[in-house]
């Protein structure tokens, strides 16, 4: 793992390791999955106090796609900015994640979008099998694939984690119907607790909803694409207009709002909801928000 830190990188503080300097992200976008952080990333890029790399998740501290060479590398651009940040929604569910983080950065600030946790689940199984990442049924893939689609869901131990770990004060924690409802809203509560001035925002950005259920009008050529053209080499290559419009564009997507299984839905409800009983008890207060989907 990478040294430790004992300052504070709430500016462009930098870590000396042999004869380089390093600069570290000041806040993280955790998670949860499917929670809203895709629409949060967009209207923080916007800010011009905000750096982001071209990279929106470099799953960096849980799955190191990255060397810590090639990571610094994306924050080469950062010095000067107010806040830098790293949105990879692996870090709230993966255990040592949180710890990770605070080796090199003590003061790091913490953003946790959360929502329905079921609805969180269905949303993310209908994303991996959109991506061609899944092809078992919604019952045989939590079976098999828990940590993927019920994981990331249980709230209460992830926020506790990073609570422990960094200290309530440093842990911001929104809910995705708040953002859907009052976007400038939590967006101003979220630009005060990574340090920057909410008036800077881009109104216009703030009226567009990002990474929403849309389902490829020709799925084979949507599949073929990407397996044509990685993650990595669309971010180095396409602009970032040019990704929205691949990721948005009407001519390529059609809204799709895939059959809920009833049955699975009271199932996935008894997995959440002692979760939820003590994410409220944590907070003290109550989310009816996270039950919208009860039934």
């Amino acid at each position: 793992m990478t040294p430790k830190s004992d300052g504070d990188c709430n500016s462009t503080t930098t870590l000396p390791v042999r004869g380089e300097s390093l600069i570290w992200p000041t806040f993280y976008i955790v998670g949860a999955p499917k929670c809203g952080t895709s629409s949060v990333w967009a209207y923080l890029r916007g800010h011009p106090d905000v750096f982001f790399p071209q990279l929106k998740e470099p799953h960096f501290f849980t799955t190191p796609m990255l060397s810590l060479g090639k990571y610094q590398d994306l924050y080469k651009d950062a010095k000067g900015y107010k806040a830098i940040g790293d949105a990879s929604t692996s870090y709230l569910w993966q255990v040592n994640a949180s710890s990770r983080i605070r080796e090199v950065c003590p003061q790091a600030r913490i953003v946790i979008l959360l929502r329905d946790p079921v609805e969180r689940a269905y949303s993310h199984y209908d994303m991996a099998v959109r991506t061609g990442k899944e092809r078992l049924p919604l019952a045989e893939a939590v079976k098999c694939g828990e940590s993927e689609l019920v994981r990331p869901g249980m709230y209460h131990e992830h926020v506790l984690r990073f609570f422990k770990t960094f200290g309530r004060e440093q842990v911001g924690v929104y809910l995705m119907d708040d953002l859907k409802k009052d976007t400038l809203g939590v967006m101003s509560a979220i630009c005060r607790h990574i340090g920057v001035d909410p008036a800077l925002l881009d109104r216009k950005e703030l009226a567009r909803v990002h990474n929403e259920g849309l389902l490829p009008r020709i799925g084979w050529l949507y599949k073929a694409a990407r397996r044509a053209v990685g993650l990595q080499a669309r971010q180095r290559l396409f602009s970032p207009a040019l990704r929205n419009w691949l990721r948005n564009s009407p001519l390529l997507y059609r809204r799709y709002t895939p059959p809920r299984d009833e049955g699975m839905t009271r199932w996935l409800q008894t997995i959440f909801e002692p979760d939820l009983c003590r994410l409220e008890e944590l907070l003290g207060r109550r989310f009816p928000e996270l039950r919208r989907s009860w039934i």
